[in-house]
């Protein structure tokens, strides 16, 4: 869609989902408190999905007909099911969700006035992580008041769930179908000059999934080296002193919970 056929101030939410029946209703629920109103969700679930996920969802959509269902074919992973969202949104910002995290209520509204305030088009804010049955919630993860490209290499500080991207000043966004497409697609916004500002609030829940691909520590480490090398062009010495710059951060960041 173009800038032109964008809703002012609406905020497309991509959301997808794979047998997420668990975590679902605390996902939807969270954005059905944002005290910003002016949003539509789309909840884009993989068709190999086995439970109740779709019902939950087209329950919530009989009531609220600002969330929808879309449908994307079995197995074809994040960075389509996000894509596919993308290109049905019709919101000049969109914001990230996926279906095991939850927003507190004032994320959107305080999100959307930093945002503005700066006259930027890419946000991120504070978050913290919390046990997948809610009960234990982690310390605070900080973000810089603005982050450029190179700042972003040493430390991706900018959480999925913590992101709005005013589209009129980016045009229409796109995942590249690699694993740490988030990581990829902040990069790109960073290196086409859209600085990312930081806004100083605990405004959302990153729910641990033990079984998550962001829990192989090794495995995104290996996943970094290539991002670094492949898709970034850096060299041999500039990627392992920002490979070793993400080790060192990450670390830090995980030594307690």
């Amino acid at each position: 869609m173009t800038a032109a056929h964008l809703t002012p101030n609406l905020v497309s939410i991509v959301t997808p989902a794979y047998n997420s029946a668990a975590t679902m209703e605390a996902t939807i629920q969270s954005v059905l408190s944002q005290t910003h109103q002016s949003w539509e969700l789309l909840v884009v679930i993989d068709q190999g999905t086995k439970d109740a996920t779709p019902d939950i969802v087209l329950n919530y959509s009989a009531t609220d007909p600002r969330i929808r269902l879309l449908k994307v074919p079995q197995g074809k992973g994040l960075a389509l099911s996000r894509n596919y969202a993308l290109s049905q949104a019709r919101g000049q910002y969109v914001a990230f969700l996926d279906s095991d995290d939850v927003w507190l209520p004032e994320k959107l509204e305080k999100q959307l006035e930093h945002l503005k305030k700066n006259n930027g088009a890419f946000a991120t804010h504070r978050y913290r992580r919390m046990s997948f049955d809610e009960k234990t919630v982690g310390h605070l993860l900080n973000v810089p008041a603005k982050i450029t490209y190179k700042d972003l290499l040493v430390n991706n500080v900018i959480g999925c769930l913590t992101v709005l991207v005013d589209q009129s000043q980016t045009g229409p966004l796109q995942f590249e179908e690699t694993k740490h497409e988030d990581f990829l697609l902040w990069l790109s916004l960073l290196k086409r000059g859209f600085d990312c500002y930081g806004l100083q609030e605990d405004l959302a829940r990153y729910r641990i999934v033990p079984s998550s691909r962001s829990a192989n520590k090794f495995e995104m480490a290996a996943v970094r080296w290539k991002i670094l090398r492949k898709h970034e062009r850096l060299n041999v010495f500039s990627s392992l002193y920002y490979l070793s710059g993400y080790v060192a951060t990450s670390l830090n960041k995980y030594k307690q919970f």
